[in-house]
């Protein structure tokens, strides 16, 4: 990695990491890191246009490398080229890449309308590393989006362990709730821990209370 290039995106110099970096692999194409990490800061800024022109490029330097793939992969999904990208991480599952490769393979088949097939590969990425934050995030996400609440709330508890979230108290409130559970004390985290957060998604909860109140529920245990 460049130290240079780094310190300038971190500082928030970011045009001037980018050309940094342009004029280096201008000069020698064959620096492997340097061409990771410019694609790694055009999805960054947005640009991925860019950065898909760049990692294909790169392609014919570097003959079928993996990291190279899975870059390009990100980039497709990010610009909603959901086929490519579903070719690209389904074959770095097959050349035993790691955990990411399930795991955007999920975030895709999800895209695609294919929750069941993404929880499948979601399972996969959690059990290959079940301390990755992001997806135990994802698996809790497509459950919850699935109905299976008792699941999804188990997957958010094991998330909290690693990282307190407003959002993961307020999706385990959303589960007790569909499970007739109690619920009051997981809002009342959520809305400790970013207020913010909490209010912009009150309505749901709201909406929800007042669904499973005119359903015969009173659970809520204000």
């Amino acid at each position: 990695m460049d130290k240079k290039a780094e310190k300038l995106f971190s500082n928030g110099e970011k045009e001037k990491a980018i050309k940094t970096l342009v004029d280096e692999l201008n000069n020698d194409h064959q620096q492997l890191d340097k061409i990771l990490q410019l694609s790694a800061y055009l999805v960054e800024v947005g640009d991925l246009e860019q950065a898909e022109e760049l990692l294909t490029k790169a392609l014919t330097l570097f003959n079928d490398n993996k990291d190279i793939r899975y870059n390009l992969g990100n980039v497709y999904f990010l610009a909603n080229k959901y086929d490519k990208s579903n070719e690209i991480f389904s074959n770095l599952i097959q050349d035993n890449y790691g955990f990411e490769a399930y795991f955007m393979e999920a975030k895709t088949l999800n895209e695609q309308g294919k929750r069941q097939l993404a929880i499948v590969y979601a399972l996969t990425a959690v059990e290959k590393a079940p301390k990755d934050l992001a997806s135990l995030e994802l698996m809790a996400d497509l459950l919850l989006a699935n109905g299976n609440f008792s699941e999804a709330q188990n997957y958010y508890q094991k998330a909290i362990k690693i990282e307190k979230k407003a959002k993961y108290y307020l999706n385990i409130a959303l589960c007790a709730m569909n499970l007739k559970a109690d619920y009051q004390q997981y809002l009342n985290k959520a809305k400790e821990i970013d207020p913010k957060y909490f209010a912009e998604n009150e309505k749901k909860l709201s909406n929800l209370q007042k669904y499973l109140t005119e359903t015969g529920d009173s659970n809520g245990r204000r």
